[in-house]
């Protein structure tokens, strides 16, 4: 293969990925249902090779598991590995606020008031969670950590898997998106210890917010297998 064609098959595959993650988190993909390749091919409209290079990077994200001629499934996690996930991203999310506070431009604050204003405008909620999203690894990107970005999505993949086929009540949702304004202006205000602060805050509640959903899902009936 020329290295054109190399170039076009990981563009393909990294689009999968990002599809496929997309799909996750706005439970497009359903828990303990099996996928196969050609199905994701279909769904995405490319063919089975980018497919399965996403899948795999799913896999080494911990999000998906393989059997043996029945296909992908999100798999499920242990409650150690979920409190490890949120440690993980309350300390990382901490680390890009503060190093943000500490060195920002007039172009970085630009770019998050942009998913800020479309945040505000999107008063249906349609897009919450991708808007949810852009917010925080636009946030890393832009404080230049760039592994903890790529760390940070992988994260969040965890977490859609944890609560894929649970409804988050909107007002809680709702709730964790205004902050971000919050955080927003302890980064514009410059101090990294206030943005730490703000940013520890939204983390947690964010955290206890899926957990509350999983917990309530489990015991409204045998349909939900309790994950927490």
């Amino acid at each position: 293969m020329s290295d054109e064609g190399e170039d076009r098959e990981g563009y393909l595959g990294q689009r999968a990925y990002q599809a496929l993650r997309a799909a996750l988190r706005d439970g497009g993909i359903s828990p303990r249902r099996y996928y196969s390749e050609t199905e994701f091919a279909d769904l995405l409209g490319v063919s089975r090779t980018p497919v399965r290079e996403a899948l795999k990077a799913l896999e080494r994200d911990g999000v998906v598991i393989a059997a043996r001629r029945r296909g992908y499934r999100i798999r499920e996690f242990t409650d150690a590995e979920v409190d490890e996930v949120e440690a993980l991203r309350e300390h990382l999310e901490v680390l890009v606020a503060r190093t943000l506070a500490a060195d920002h431009t007039e172009h970085t604050l630009a770019r998050l008031a942009d998913i800020l204003r479309r945040q505000d405008e999107d008063q249906a909620g349609r897009a919450m969670f991708a808007l949810d999203e852009e917010f925080h690894l636009t946030a890393a990107e832009l404080a230049g950590l760039h592994r903890t970005r790529k760390i940070l999505e992988s994260l969040r993949s965890v977490v859609a898997a944890v609560t894929a086929g649970v409804v988050i009540p909107h007002a809680e949702t709702a709730a964790r998106i205004a902050e971000h304004h919050q955080i927003f202006e302890a980064i514009a205000g410059g101090d990294p210890e206030e943005a730490a602060q703000v940013m520890h805050q939204h983390v947690h509640a964010s955290n206890r917010s899926f957990r509350d959903a999983v917990r309530a899902a489990a015991s409204a009936g045998p349909s939900i297998k309790p994950l927490i």
